[in-house]
This record gives structure tokens, C-alpha cells and sequence, in this order.
């Protein structure tokens, strides 16, 4: 009884705070005669602030908000009041978002496919793209005005005729870098966001294909952005997040169907392998997996609004934006001359394109199978210091990785020994440190510059060799004073146990 009488104050309170064109909707009913608004939505209601409670009386008022059940399908969407005080300021959202005004067709819905209207137009989606929540919504593409009561000739004006417009998509650029060209507008919304995408855009692949051949399979704004969701890149919700971009650029890159017919330079067909390759890479596998956002994915490499197929001079620099100390030591080496010679993509040589692993020592080497070796067999087959380098290299790294295999694992012994292991760890990162240093050093292909990283390494080494062995030392001292403490305490025991037994036995004679 108290809850009932609870609620009925609630709801009492709840009806005289809301505008007056809005009460009639608290007990509207559905045809099986239930409530239309739950007692939830009355709960949203009573919580909405006085400005968004007057807002949500105008549009009732001016019937652009009709029914009681457009009005649950705008509270469903839990949004929060800033949110919701622009929704209730356009009468374009609020008039294509009422299933009884207008045909699935045109209708934003919070469930398009339960609706079975049109994906497109996905309520939730728009609510959650960037426009609308800057305050740019229907009318700033459509045309129009977000207070306009009834569709006008500005609508769609600016927009070629729909058949147009779904045949040619070269209007698209053009049409989105109205605003996005315009460094003084976006000012106004994110003075940081570039204003050159569209210069770039043109120059890219999909810009050439698009505009100057008039080829729509070319990919533009739409394809990567989306329509009524767009969301800044920094969102995990937005296509061209870092680790939602492969599989954005795989809707058209990984389509055999899509693809078919586009070649490379070398006139090959176009490969649709790539991102499952990238995905398998040791960069995908940080990106998409470890969640490292520093990985580069396919516009990391190859650009945003500028894409272009990476020419060979242009691949070593797309790498050495994070491996910079490995390109400085590769432009100073012999291979950089042959690499020129023979046009070989610096880095993509030796590690790949999209299918990059992580480099092991397996590579390094004199022998057949190795990367070094192989290469050296057909091109430079005359020269016998290649091989030598490679073997002195393989040689090197074999014995401080086995070194530092032999030496970490003494780490949890000796500390479960209660010994000391300070010295041991800081020597084992130190050996890792060098041991990185030189692997990197590799890249310059000389055996002078290679010894001189190595040498740290080897250092080392030593020294968590001796921390071990002093260690066991000292492990050994305690062991043998625990034995001499054990003995005399054992001996005094015993002399203990001897006196008391004379003692005893003189008290017996007296």
C-alpha cells in the first residue's frame, strides 16, 4: 500500500512539473490497453531539466512531436539532456523519427531491421554522430531549416536527382568539403581538425579513379566515414578508428568481386590478400590484438585522404617513421647502394609488405635457408665477406641469446633461495638492452659497428654470470655455517646433556 501510494505521488508530482500539451501522453494507452509510457519513461521524464521539459512542450504543441509512442521512442534512446535538447530543436529528426508520420523508407529508427526500415537511417547511430552532437544535423546537408514545420524547396537542392547520385558518386567530395574546406567555418567546430583533405584526396588513387575517370567503385568520404553515424576517429565506434581500419579499408580491399579488374603498376591483378595478411603481421597482432594504438594500420602506411600505392624510394620512409635508428643505419651501409641498383624496396626486401612477422635471429646466416644467405647466393655470389658478415652476425646473437637463456631462469632460484638478486636482474636487463642495440645494429651491415653494440651485451652477460656465481657463493657460506652452527650447538648440547648427567649422578652418591 505505501508503494502504491508512493508512486501516485511520484506520478502526481511528475504531471503538474511537465508542460501541459505533454500530460495527455502519461495515460495514453496502447490498443491491448496497456500504459504506452512505463513507469520508467514517467521516471525519465521527471528527471529532464526545466529547459529540456519546455523544449519537449514545444514540439507537442506544434504536433511535430504527435503521439505518445514517439515520444517512448525518444526516451528510449537514454540520452542526456544536451543530447536531447538538440533533438527536440530539429523538426527534421523528431518528424522522420515518427513511425506514424512517414514511410519506413524515409523513417529513423532505433531498430532499423526490427522496423524494417532503412538501414540508413539508424536512430541510434545519428544521435551518436559528431554532426548532430556539434550541433550541424539534417539541414546542414540536406539543405532547409532544423525550425521549418514542413518539407520546403531548399530540401535536397543542392543534392543531384537520386539516380544521379547513386550512379556518378563524384559529387561526394565536393559536396562534404563545402564545410570541410572551409578553415573559417570549422573554426567554429574543431579549430585542430585539417581543412586539406579534399587537395589530398584528389591526388590519392581513389581520387584519380573517382573524379578523372569516373570510376564510383573508387572509394570517397562515404565509404570510409559512413552517413548518419560518423564519429571522430578517437572513437572506438567510428570506422576509421586504428583498429577498426582494416576492415574498414577491407570492405572494398578484401572483395575479390569489388576488386576485380584493378591492377597494380606492375600490371598484376590488384591481391585481396591484405588484410588478412596485415591482421597475421606483428603489427595488426599489436594493434588489433594487444590494443597498441602506436602500431601503424593501413593509414599509417599509406595515408588517409592521400592513398597511394607505395612507390619502392617511398616504402623505407613510411617505416622509418618509428624505425628511424634502423633507416639512418641502412642509408650509411653497402646494401643501400645495391638495394638502389637493383630498385628493392629497402625494408620490404627483407621483412615483406603486409605479412611483416617478427624478425628472429632464424634469418641471420651463412647457411641455405636463411634470408641473408639466400641473397646472397644470387647476387652476390663473388663476394665472400657477405657471408662471412652474416655468419659473424648469426654467431654473435647465437651466443647472447643462449647466454641469456642460461642465465634469467637463475632469477626465481636464487630468490626463492632468500639470496640477493638484484645484481642478477639488473644485469639481465642490461643484457636485453644491448641485446636489442644490437640486433638493431645489424641494419648497417658492417661488422665494426656491430662488434662495438655487441661488446656491451657480452659485458653483460659477465656480469650476471658472476652475480650467479656469487650468489652460489654465498649460498654455499651460508650453507656451511648453518652446518658449523648445527655441529657446535649439537657438541654443546651434548656437553650440556653430559653435565647434567654427572650432576646427577654425585646428588645419587651423597
Amino acid at each position: 500500500m505505501t508503494a502504491i501510494l508512493i508512486a501516485c505521488v511520484v506520478a502526481a508530482a511528475t504531471t503538474e512539473s511537465l508542460p501541459e500539451p505533454v500530460r495527455p501522453f502519461l495515460s495514453a494507452k496502447a490498443k491491448d490497453g496497456t500504459k504506452v509510457l512505463s513507469d520508467k519513461d514517467v521516471e525519465k521524464l521527471a528527471q529532464m531539466p526545466e529547459r529540456t521539459r519546455q523544449l519537449l512542450g514545444a514540439a507537442v504543441e506544434s504536433v511535430i512531436l504527435g503521439s505518445a509512442d514517439h515520444l517512448r521512442i525518444l526516451l528510449s534512446l537514454d540520452l542526456p539532456p544536451q543530447d536531447m535538447d538538440l533533438l527536440l530543436q530539429d523538426n527534421c529528426i523528431l518528424c522522420h523519427s515518427d513511425p506514424g508520420n512517414v514511410r519506413p523508407r524515409a523513417l529513423f529508427s532505433p531498430d532499423p531491421a526490427k522496423q524494417k526500415s532503412n538501414p540508413l537511417l539508424d536512430l541510434r547511430e545519428f544521435v551518436g554522430d559528431t554532426h548532430f552532437r556539434r550541433g550541424l544535423s539534417c539541414s546542414g546537408c540536406h539543405g532547409g531549416s532544423p525550425k521549418d514545420e514542413s518539407m520546403t524547396e531548399a530540401i535536397a537542392k543542392r543534392w543531384p536527382k537520386e539516380d544521379e547520385r547513386h550512379r556518378d558518386r563524384s559529387w561526394i567530395p565536393d559536396f562534404c568539403t563545402r564545410c570541410h574546406s572551409d578553415p573559417a567555418f570549422m573554426r567554429g567546430f574543431n579549430p585542430t581538425l585539417a581543412t586539406d583533405q579534399l587537395s589530398k584526396y584528389k591526388e590519392s588513387k581513389h581520387g584519380i579513379l573517382l573524379l578523372r575517370e569516373k570510376d564510383s567503385r573508387a572509394a570517397q568520404c562515404v565509404s570510409c566515414h559512413g552517413v548518419h553515424g560518423i564519429r571522430a576517429a578517437k572513437s572506438r565506434k567510428s570506422a576509421v578508428n586504428p583498429q577498426r581500419l582494416p576492415d574498414t579499408c577491407g570492405v572494398c580491399h578484401a572483395n575479390p568481386q569489388h576488386m576485380a579488374g584493378y591492377k597494380t603498376d606492375s600490371g598484376e591483378p590488384m591481391p585481396v590478400s591484405q588484410v588478412a595478411e596485415y591482421k597475421a603481421s606483428v603489427h595488426g597482432k599489436a594493434l588489433l590484438e594487444k590494443g597498441d594504438l602506436g602500431a601503424p594500420s593501413c593509414a599509417g602506411c599509406h595515408g588517409s585522404h592521400a592513398p597511394m600505392p607505395p612507390a619502392v624510394a617511398s616504402v623505407a620512409q613510411a617505416c622509418r617513421r618509428c624505425h628511424a635508428l634502423n633507416g639512418q643505419l641502412f642509408d650509411a651501409s653497402r646494401h643501400k647502394i645495391a638495394f638502389e641498383k637493383n630498385k628493392w624496396p629497402e625494408c620490404g626486401q627483407c621483412h615483406g609488405k603486409h605479412a611483416i612477422a617478427r624478425p628472429t635471429d632464424a634469418l641471420i646466416g651463412d647457411r641455405p635457408g636463411t634470408l641473408c644467405h639466400d641473397c646472397h647466393a644470387q647476387h652476390a655470389r663473388d663476394n665472400a665477406l657477405c657471408d662471412k658478415t652474416s655468419a659473424r652476425f648469426r654467431a654473435a646473437l647465437d651466443e647472447l641469446s643462449s647466454g641469456r637463456a642460461e642465465v634469467a631462469p637463475h632469477e626465481i632460484e636464487l630468490a626463492e633461495k632468500g639470496l640477493d638478486v638484484e645484481p642478477l636482474s639488473r644485469a639481465v636487463t642490461e643484457l636485453d638492452e644491448a641485446l636489442l642495440q644490437t640486433r638493431s645494429r645489424m641494419h648497417s651491415f658492417d661488422l665494426g659497428t656491430f662488434e662495438r653494440a655487441a661488446a656491451p651485451a657480452g659485458e653483460a652477460l659477465v656480469k650476471a654470470r658472476q652475480s650467479i656465481d656469487t650468489a652460489n657463493a654465498d649460498y654455499r657460506f651460508r650453507q656451511r655455517g648453518l652446518l658449523a652452527a648445527i655441529g657446535s650447538i649439537g657438541v654443546l648440547a651434548l656437553a650440556i646433556a653430559l653435565k647434567l648427567r654427572e650432576l646427577g649422578r654425585r646428588r645419587k652418591g651423597q
